[in-house]
């Protein structure tokens, strides 16, 4: 086919997944909520001269969170995180300015040595923080998973996940649906798919907006009560589990997928 000329698909079921700047949800014309954070993540790969031992870090700073998740690289298997760095938007072209190597030292003097020294930084790429909801969830044949629902600040790295478990619950309603010879666009099954994800985006929501407001804050009382609960936390392991738990999904009704089963 040519790129000017048009094409007409037909589909049963359209699952649009295509992220926070969703086409499909414009093209349909779904509104939704949108709160701007006034903050940016600064994305990039970058080594360090430790190995990182698949271990995660996350750190908070006062312009956000600072987080270095390992990951795969051909030339350093061991080395490389790849790093979501929060700043508040008037920070960001300063930082962008910055030489790779003024950068890293940034970046060492915001996180500290306990992943040892940056030594490498991959390119670096700018993306506004925004919290994002779409008002109606699915439509007659048309589903919304992902950031396409929902996009959430990355203070608890909670959206990957909630998009996971959208995938899991979609999969079991569609499985259900072909074992009983159902229509899988009838927004009747659709529905049953929105009501059962609706509790988790409402929480994941509201988590994440809280810890957002909760560690961007400057006033006295309320940096001494987080860091009085982070000790209380990293000091009580069974406590410590349960919050675990709850960010990874592991509570209320669970889709087979998330438990570890087969459709």
């Amino acid at each position: 086919k040519h790129a000017q000329q048009e094409q007409t698909l037909s589909t049963r079921l359209l699952v649009a997944a295509d992220g926070g700047n969703s086409l499909v949800r414009d093209k349909a014309g779904v509104e939704s909520y949108r709160l701007n954070y006034n903050q940016s993540a600064v994305i990039a790969n970058v080594r360090v001269d430790t190995p990182h031992a698949h271990v995660a870090y996350e750190r908070f700073t006062d312009s956000g969170p600072l987080a270095l998740l390992p990951t795969a690289h051909a030339e350093y298997p061991e080395n490389v995180f790849a790093l979501v760095f929060t700043l508040w938007d008037k920070e960001v072209e300063s930082v962008m300015a910055l030489d790779d190597a003024a950068f890293l030292a940034l970046l060492q003097q915001r996180f500290g040595s306990r992943a040892g020294k940056f030594v490498q930084t991959g390119t670096r790429h700018v993306y506004p923080l925004s919290l994002l909801h779409a008002k109606e969830h699915v439509r007659s044949r048309l589903a919304f998973i992902g950031n396409a629902a929902h996009t959430l600040h990355p203070v608890a790295g909670q959206g990957f996940n909630l998009g996971l478990r959208d995938v899991a619950v979609l999969a079991q309603v569609l499985s259900h649906a072909a074992h009983d010879r159902q229509d899988p666009g009838s927004l009747s099954l659709l529905h049953e798919y929105a009501k059962w994800r609706k509790a988790d985006h409402l929480q994941a929501s509201m988590v994440t907006d809280s810890l957002v407001r909760i560690f961007s804050s400057t006033l006295p009382p309320l940096v001494l009560a987080r860091n009085l609960g982070l000790w209380i936390v990293e000091s009580c392991p069974p406590l410590k589990r349960h919050l675990m738990r709850h960010a990874m999904g592991f509570v209320g009704r669970l889709p087979r997928l998330a438990r570890g089963l087969r459709l």
